[in-house]
């Protein structure tokens, strides 16, 4: 069956129609942050053309970045055993680094991949960017489809992450969920051993906030979002400590002042949008939030401010950055001197 590839098609969409019909294109690229779809969907087509029981013939896999030629040649040219189709999956294709005769021939061979072969293109450590005045990404584009996995929408992550905790044998309310991401981040493959842990942990068929607050591992978002909370309450004693927690745990100073610079500067946007008389959905927009939490928590950070105060320290951390940066040998003292000139403002 022929696929049109229509603008107002998503790719993955396109991608789900292949794998449920059994027409599998011959040329794919996955790529994006989210590696669990990125490994769902290359589970689902290595079920469809494996499973034979050959399938060392079958199921190839090639290392990108040291790519051989005849081991490259070889795996196209050769036809599957017991089966219909063969798939090869190239991981973090340097093409770059490739033999300088594989790549120039690379466009013509995109273009004329046999019908038993299925080839994914498989970005994991490394970022597709397609340069499309080069032959090589042209043909790519014309003869493959190029899937981009991206962090799913809250309204998709609370859905899966409540069917991940039923698959658990428990059950947890839209809002935890919202939580969860909060607390963890947004990427798929981090929440799912988070859901398992939690689910582990919990005694009754119900998750608590309780449950997610005793074993979640928490980014460092979520933490300086509580560190700066303290800060526009007033609670400098706790923001200090939540500070050399952090510095327990072996965070890098100059990472804990860039999302220490990152919130106070959301949390003076906040506070204009606030004082325009805009909302919480107008906050999880401007910032693509996953879950709805952090933008409630921004809004009510900024109704402990003014924007004059949130942009003086904002300047704080400026100045801030640039003390570490000048080689001074206590970093977190430098930390620690920024929360209590945060204070003086307040």
């Amino acid at each position: 069956m022929a696929y049109e590839k229509k603008k107002d098609d998503s790719a993955q969409r396109l991608l789900r129609e292949q794998i449920k019909n059994h027409d599998l294109q011959r040329l794919y690229v996955f790529h994006g942050e989210e590696s669990y779809l990125k490994d769902f969907y290359k589970g689902e087509i290595e079920k469809q053309i494996g499973g034979t029981g050959f399938d060392e013939f079958n199921l190839i896999y090639l290392d990108g970045a040291n790519m051989d030629e005849d081991a490259f040649n070889d795996a196209v040219e050769s036809l599957p055993f017991g089966s219909e189709k063969k798939l090869v999956v190239i991981r973090d294709p340097e093409f770059s680094s490739w033999p300088a005769r594989l790549k120039d021939a690379l466009p013509e061979i995109f273009a004329n991949l046999p019908e038993y072969l299925c080839m994914i293109l498989l970005f994991q450590g490394i970022e597709y960017k397609p340069d499309k005045r080069q032959n090589l990404y042209k043909s790519i584009e014309k003869n493959g489809l190029a899937v981009e996995f991206s962090k799913a929408q809250s309204s998709e992550l609370v859905k899966w992450l409540q069917r991940r905790f039923a698959a658990n044998k428990k059950k947890i309310s839209p809002a935890d969920c919202d939580y969860i991401i909060f607390l963890c981040g947004s990427l798929m493959t981090n929440l799912i051993t988070e859901v398992d842990k939690i689910s582990a942990y919990a005694k009754g068929d119900v998750i608590s906030r309780a449950d997610i607050d005793a074993v979640a591992s928490r980014v460092l978002e979520a933490d300086v979002f509580d560190l700066t909370d303290c800060i526009m309450k007033g609670d400098y004693k706790k923001a200090i400590s939540i500070l050399r927690d952090l510095m327990e745990m072996k965070n890098e100073p100059v990472a804990v002042l860039a999302a220490l610079t990152r919130q106070t500067q959301r949390i003076y946007a906040a506070s204009l949008a606030r004082k325009a008389g805009q909302g919480e959905s107008y906050i999880m927009n401007l910032y693509n939030f996953r879950s709805s939490y952090p933008a409630r928590l921004l809004m009510q950070a900024a109704g402990r401010t003014t924007p004059l105060r949130a942009a003086r320290a904002l300047d704080l951390c400026c100045q801030a950055d640039t003390e570490l940066k000048s080689n001074i040998p206590d970093q977190q003292r430098v930390l620690e001197l920024v929360i209590l000139r945060m204070a003086q403002v307040r």
